[in-house]
């Protein structure tokens, strides 16, 4: 029989944790969860995985967490806030614990940091983006991600360290791409950084494909991966696909990005404990036209080979909500 494989993983209760999560048992992984208190443990499998409680700000919970663990897969993190504070202190800060709690069980072997593509910035010339490049974050999101990143980095003789950038990530289950199937149906569109803009997109079974083969790297220096399924994709023709999947006519109703941005910027100006503050700087991301990236070291060096492109991915999420009586 093999070595039993062990893991815990952070943020298991969200969209891409929870995926991962029965991905691994599926696969005879010994999982554990670190969860807070109040998290919601609906989305985990029913059966094999032990929960332990806990957060990233108490050190001693997570080396509670880690005992016995071999493997670290960290999801958790920020996503909107209203502060450089809010996003450090749980991105950087909250790494930052885990790292020093793995080092100090002595016995975590691999550390898999699932960051993003926003701690490499966008585009600037709409050439995907290459792991080799100098980041350039435009948000404070994108900034606490990419320092967290370089936290990682640092205790690359305590273990081994991967880290990986997914693109825009969507899915069974995710409750972002459910607004925006939402907003296709009622015949609305928008053109996030205006006229021309593009973006890489990755479907989540993907994006857990290529965590399992970041875990399995033979590596031992930090290496650093994109994640998407390999091609550019438009706002217009992705609204497009959504209303052919819908079967609604083609919808016409667009909502300018200039305007929309310019009024969430005036709301969480006016009313700072407003849902517009969150969303402030994700509006900051968005303003940019080229989120693209290129896998071509995720091809080589890891084995990646995504299955799902855009037009079959989000084809078979519409049939996961209608089936889940989302729609």
């Amino acid at each position: 029989m093999g070595e039993e494989k062990l893991a815990l993983i952070t943020g298991a209760s969200g969209f891409i944790g929870s995926h991962l999560a029965g991905s691994l048992r599926s696969r005879g992984w010994q999982v554990r969860c670190l969860l807070r208190a109040a998290s919601s443990r609906e989305r985990l499998p029913r059966e094999g995985v032990e929960v332990a409680i806990g957060e990233l700000g108490d050190r001693a919970s997570l080396r509670d967490a880690l005992e016995g663990m071999d493997t670290v897969f960290h999801l958790a993190g920020r996503v909107r806030g209203r502060s450089r504070r809010e996003f450090l202190a749980a991105n950087l800060e909250g790494t930052g614990n885990l790292l020093e709690a793995a080092r100090e069980t002595r016995q975590v072997k691999r550390f898999i940091f699932v960051s993003s593509l926003s701690a490499a910035g966008p585009s600037p010339d709409g050439r995907p983006r290459r792991e080799e490049e100098a980041p350039h974050p435009v948000s404070l999101y994108g900034e606490s991600k990419l320092a967290a990143e370089e936290e990682a980095g640092r205790f690359r003789d305590s273990f081994a360290v991967t880290i990986l950038r997914p693109a825009a990530v969507y899915g069974p289950g995710d409750r972002e791409t459910l607004q925006l199937i939402r907003m296709a149906g009622r015949g609305w569109r928008f053109q996030p950084g205006g006229r021309g803009s593009t973006f890489s997109a990755v479907h989540v079974r993907d994006v857990v494909e290529g965590i399992l083969l970041a875990a399995a790297r033979t590596g031992e220096e930090p290496a650093t991966y994109f994640l998407a399924d390999g091609n550019v994709y438009t706002w217009e023709d992705t609204f497009d696909l959504l209303r052919d999947n819908l079967g609604k006519r083609t919808g016409r109703f667009k909502v300018p990005w200039t305007a929309g941005s310019a009024a969430i910027r005036f709301v969480a100006g006016l009313l700072p404990r407003s849902p517009a503050a969150f969303y402030l700087d994700k509006v900051r991301e968005m303003s940019h036209k080229y989120w693209v990236c290129d896998i071509t070291r995720a091809r080589t060096e890891l084995g990646f080979s995504p299955r799902y492109q855009l037009p079959e991915g989000l084809r078979k999420t519409i049939e996961w909500y209608r089936e889940a009586g989302w729609l």
